[in-house]
């Protein structure tokens, strides 16, 4: 099986507007008689398909096809960052549409969680604009992790927003911030965010022959460009203005009749928790579970229950 330590690189043909995808195709690849739907699985605020969690992603890898890939501008992939999430799932629209897939579930974590809504929801609606110009894509089912709703009754801001971004926007990313961001601020969250910041550093150059990613801005090397503009999406969604029409998803979600299953933390720092409640109360084919004792970065923080309750979804 292929893992997320071995995964070649691969890349689209440019895009209508020139952009050459990064991606990754994990896991066994489904009998031509039977085909399963593979999962893409789209990540967070300054991350790439590098970082995110092997254990999670090689758990689910083992049981469907598995799609990772960068954002426009992001990690390995080239253009420009998006500035809005619209058109963040506008891009990945385009992306699926040039390496041929027509159906997916998507997984959406964080800031993922934003762009996997309006792929499903843009892609729902046929629309006149970029998004019909990548083809009609089916999203079969939907999870969605640590995320929220655009902005609309119900829909919280962190009471914790300087805190956030003072360590989310930091020069350097490195561990520290997301022991706060992240994983419970005690002994057993500490060791969680360790534990996971080990997992994430696995794969490398020697064992995949292929150019290995860092986090989206780091080190400003790109003198802040992408970091801004991944912000830039967050405040929209977050604005009522953001919110309206196409380019949000709040008043929308009780027509995405699709299977979801939404996740998070029993305190999410970042994105209150209370959100995933509004998430799940707004959609009409919605199951909701929420983590114990953990964060924002639930999903890795029990990566094992959460892959086994996302194939369960999955395979239901």
């Amino acid at each position: 099986m292929t893992t997320h330590q071995t995964a070649r690189t691969l890349y689209t043909p440019p895009s209508p507007s020139g952009t050459i995808f990064a991606y990754r195709r994990l896991g066994t690849p489904s009998p031509s008689a039977h085909p399963v739907v593979p999962l893409l699985i789209l990540t967070h605020f300054r991350g790439v398909m590098d970082k995110f969690d092997p254990l999670l992603v090689n758990l689910l890898a083992a049981a469907r096809p598995v799609l990772l890939v960068d954002y426009s501008g992001v990690g390995l992939s080239t253009g420009p960052v998006a500035t809005s999430v619209r058109q963040s799932a506008s891009d990945i629209l385009t992306f699926l549409s040039l390496i041929g897939e027509t159906e997916v579930d998507v997984l959406g974590f964080s800031l993922g969680g934003m762009v996997a809504q309006l792929v499903a929801l843009n892609s729902e609606s046929a629309a006149e604009g970029p998004e019909s110009k990548s083809g009609r894509i089916k999203v079969r089912k939907l999870i969605l992790a640590g995320t929220t709703p655009s902005a609309g009754p119900g829909a919280q801001g962190s009471p914790n927003a300087e805190d956030v971004g003072r360590w989310a926007g930091g020069k350097d990313v490195g561990v520290d911030a997301f022991k706060v961001l992240f994983f419970p601020r005690d002994r057993e969250g500490d060791a969680a965010a360790e534990s996971w910041w080990d997992r994430i550093h696995e794969r490398g150059e020697a064992a995949t022959a292929t150019a290995t990613a860092t986090w989206l801005s780091d080190g400003y090397a790109d003198g802040g460009v992408g970091l801004r503009g991944q912000s830039e999406q967050i405040g929209k969604w977050g604005s009522e203005e953001g919110s309206q029409g196409l380019d949000g998803s709040y008043a929308r979600l009780g027509g995405l009749g699709i299977p979801v299953l939404v996740v998070n933390g029993s305190d999410d720092y970042m994105i209150p928790t209370i959100n995933s409640f509004t998430l799940q109360q707004r959609l009409p084919n919605a199951q909701l579970i929420v983590y114990p004792r953990s964060g924002h970065g639930a999903i890795f923080q029990y990566a094992t229950h959460f892959a086994q309750d996302a194939l369960r979804f999955l395979e239901a």
